[in-house]
């Protein structure tokens, strides 16, 4: 009976795990998956941050949240509204850039199974440095560019938040994305489900104990901390604007440079 406790025990440890590839010899609270999952929970934030800067102060157009520019981009077209169409195609431009200026400095470039590859730190790294610059033109405008000057800084800002979208789909937490909300309310939601109908482990073979067990342990708490973060973050913004209309912008800068901060000193080699 103890045998057979102790394996079930080491079996629970083995698939809390779960995907991070590296042990936990400080505890839960310092794990790296713990780190890992707080840094995403900051990056999210920022992308809502930037969703309401960009909202309020470039034209009502998003550079974070692609499926509801896509959407006000759409609606621009069918109204014939030209400045507000070209405000949502130079968002969703910068995006795309973003996107793959991120694949190329992350793709086959992969440490294994490292909970944090260096590769993200340095996508990062550039969408800090775009950050920068989207920050300090947003700045020097007021708060509310116009002419050619906005449209530079809707393409920065979609730009770094296509970098920081394809960074932390790169570190392969399932159904997390920093910017795809839609996606990650979804996958939340799927996983409650799940979580409700799942039966207790059986008495299979070890392999199937081992899949049920993990599965069991999967949570959609940081599905749910995702969302309500990037929420938090445009609460947070939102609420600034009104005081700090242009000093704002530098919320999600500092967060992305805390988040590279502990990057280096929690993962590196």
């Amino acid at each position: 009976m103890s045998r057979a406790k102790g394996r079930r025990e080491a079996l629970i440890d083995e698939s809390s795990q779960g995907d991070a590839g590296e042990s936990a010899p400080h505890g839960r609270l310092s794990s790296p998956k713990t780190v890992r999952d707080t840094l995403l929970l900051l990056l999210s934030g920022a992308a809502g941050c930037v969703d309401a800067l960009s909202y309020l102060g470039l034209g009502q157009v998003f550079t974070a949240n692609m499926t509801g520019n896509t959407v006000l981009f759409g609606i621009a077209l069918g109204q014939a509204k030209g400045e507000e169409a070209l405000r949502g195609g130079v968002a969703l431009a910068g995006f795309v850039l973003g996107v793959a200026s991120g694949a190329v400095i992350t793709e086959g470039k992969l440490e294994g199974r490292s909970v944090w590859p260096r590769v993200v730190t340095v996508a990062l790294a550039f969408e800090l440095v775009v950050m920068v610059a989207f920050a300090v033109g947003f700045y020097l405008t007021g708060g509310a560019p116009s002419g050619g000057a906005r449209y530079l800084i809707i393409a920065l800002s979609a730009l770094a938040m296509g970098v920081q979208s394809t960074a932390v789909r790169s570190l392969g937490v399932g159904g997390v994305a920093s910017t795809y909300i839609t996606g990650t309310l979804t996958s939340l939601t799927e996983q409650v489900v799940s979580r409700m109908r799942l039966p207790l482990p059986s008495r299979g073979s070890g392999e199937q104990r081992v899949k049920q067990i993990t599965t069991l342990n999967r949570t959609p708490a940081i599905l749910a901390c995702v969302w309500m973060v990037y929420g938090l973050g445009a609460l947070v913004s939102g609420t600034a604007m009104l005081r700090w209309p242009s000093g704002t912008v530098f919320v999600p800068v500092v967060l992305v440079a805390l988040v590279i901060a502990a990057a280096i000193l929690h993962f590196r080699r």
